[in-house]
């Protein structure tokens, strides 16, 4: 009872205290004497009113404390030994220290006061930190000693170190083999240049007309006088010793000789030869054309009419000609090149054989006559030779450029309109092709026409010759393609070149009898 009363005593005599925005605390050190006090004598005493004290923080603890790490098990295990309402002190199982008691908060009673009891939390000092570290705190990461993974480490970097020493020595034996076959080769191909160590065996080689470095070097090779024939020939180009043309023949040469001696072999005669300017005017004959090649020393006629008849040029141009030839071979064309020797002005060399110096020619045509040329003679139903050889009667016809439309536009003409003249062209340039030089007059006769009876006499047969009867220019070749718009069907020159026109047989009469009168 006793008690009972003390205990009312104290509940009367404690108020509720009004809200503050901060209330004060009892001073720990206090509180906990006065409840060590009241559990001795079995009587509580009622909290006194303490003013707060300035908080102070808790000065830090030494190096050696804050390292000092804590078992958390053992931590657990004494505080779940220490007894009830022992205060939430921090037993330092290291230092030896008992706990700090936390004051106990007064407990009021709602009933009895009929105010809810909306006591502001007490701010407490913050307790002096120890060593030992609050349970639920984060623990530093101690990362154990791991042997086998060391073990495993160190076998991993042996490994490494011996995979590239490997590594190491493949790539030096790799060098070395390389270095080697190098080293190989450049006294090999050196050998064979230089010919340093080389057979002195004579061996006789043939080279053919025409033949150019590539032919030399693979004919050397497939005779064992030189070893890398491609090498030969890399040889002589990065010298710039070769020549645009070789001697032909039999040549005695050896495996010992240098690439510069052989080379020198076949080319003994360029250094003294000459180079040659041949001019080739507009509407020469092949005969003509041979007769210019004989006179500046090149070539033999022989020569050149076996070439222009039978040599397998390599031109679109000549293999058309030759299967249009081959179709009708007693045609009675004279040359089968004639009309394709383009007139222009060459250099040759002195010792050019037949083949070169024509090529030269033919070269010219080609890039003349292009496929633009080509297309529309097909348009027009011409083929390639029959356009030369209508090209060839407007050079020979037309002595002035103002006349290669007008001439070619008669001829189209009377090819087209056939009932005009019975589609004879009757051009006196024609049956002149095919007669001797010297019996070749301004005037045609009509004896002439009778005795060259022929595929080249346009007054006795119809349509185009059988073929070219000069070597046109450019003009006469554009012309023949694109003649002019004209109603003319005969043409006649005077004296001085000049070609008068009609449009009827009459007025080509009246024509004749001004040329005759030379008016």
């Amino acid at each position: 009872m006793n008690d009972q009363n003390s205990n009312n005593q104290n509940e009367k005599r404690v108020q509720m205290p009004q809200p503050k925005p901060r209330a004060a605390v009892p001073v720990r050190g206090q509180a906990d004497e006065k409840i060590s006090a009241s559990g001795a004598s079995g009587a509580t005493e009622p909290a006194r009113r303490t003013q707060m004290p300035p908080v102070r923080r808790p000065s830090a603890p030494a190096e050696s404390e804050r390292t000092r790490m804590i078992d958390p098990e053992e931590m657990r295990k004494t505080v779940s030994a220490r007894p009830a309402g022992s205060g939430a002190g921090v037993y330092s199982a290291e230092s030896g220290r008992k706990p700090q008691q936390r004051p106990a908060q007064a407990q009021t009673s709602p009933a009895r006061s009929g105010v809810p009891a909306r006591v502001p939390a007490a701010r407490t000092a913050t307790p002096a930190r120890t060593s030992a570290r609050v349970p639920g705190a984060k623990k530093p990461v101690v990362t154990p000693k791991n042997d086998a993974g060391d073990q495993k480490n160190k076998g991993e970097f042996g490994r490494g170190v011996v995979n590239n020493s490997v590594k190491a020595v493949l790539y030096i034996v790799f060098v070395l083999v390389i270095s080697g076959c190098l080293s190989l080769f450049v006294i090999f191909v050196g050998n064979d240049i230089f010919a340093f160590v080389k057979d002195s065996t004579e061996v006789t080689v043939t080279i053919p007309q025409g033949a150019t470095l590539s032919d030399i070097a693979q004919i050397l090779g497939d005779n064992g006088v030189v070893k890398y024939p491609t090498m030969f020939k890399l040889y002589i180009d990065l010298r710039k010793k070769g020549a645009d043309e070789y001697l032909y023949g039999d040549f005695t040469v050896s495996p010992s000789m240098p690439y510069d001696t052989l080379i020198a072999t076949f080319k003994k005669a360029a250094a003294t030869r000459k180079e040659i300017t041949i001019t080739f005017t507009e509407g020469m004959t092949v005969d003509e054309i041979i007769d210019k090649f004989i006179e500046n020393g090149i070539g033999t006629r022989e020569k050149f009419i076996d070439v222009i008849q039978n040599y397998p040029f390599d031109y679109w141009f000549v293999k058309e000609l030759d299967k249009q030839i081959a179709k009708n071979p007693n045609s009675g064309r004279k040359y089968r090149l004639e009309g394709y020797l383009f007139p222009d002005t060459y250099n040759f060399y002195s010792d050019s054989t037949e083949e070169k110096a024509l090529a030269r020619l033919l070269d010219n045509f080609g890039a003349k006559f292009d496929d633009n040329y080509r297309l529309y003679a097909e348009q027009m139903g011409f083929t390639t030779d029959q356009i030369v050889t209508l090209a060839s009667m407007v050079q020979k016809e037309a002595k002035f450029n103002n006349d290669y439309p007008l001439v070619s536009s008669v001829f189209h003409n009377r090819l087209k309109h056939t009932d005009v003249t019975g589609g004879k062209l009757e051009s006196n340039a024609t049956v002149q092709y095919t007669m001797p030089k010297e019996e070749v007059q301004l005037a045609l006769s009509l004896e002439d026409i009778e005795k060259y009876d022929n595929a080249y006499n346009t007054y006795k047969y119809a349509g185009l010759p059988v073929g070219p009867i000069c070597n046109p220019s450019l003009n006469a070749l554009y012309f023949s393609l694109y003649p002019q718009d004209s109603d003319y069907y005969y043409f006649i020159s005077n004296s001085q070149g000049f070609n008068l026109y009609a449009r009827t047989w009459n007025e080509h009469q009246k024509n004749r009898e001004k040329v005759e009168s030379g008016s």
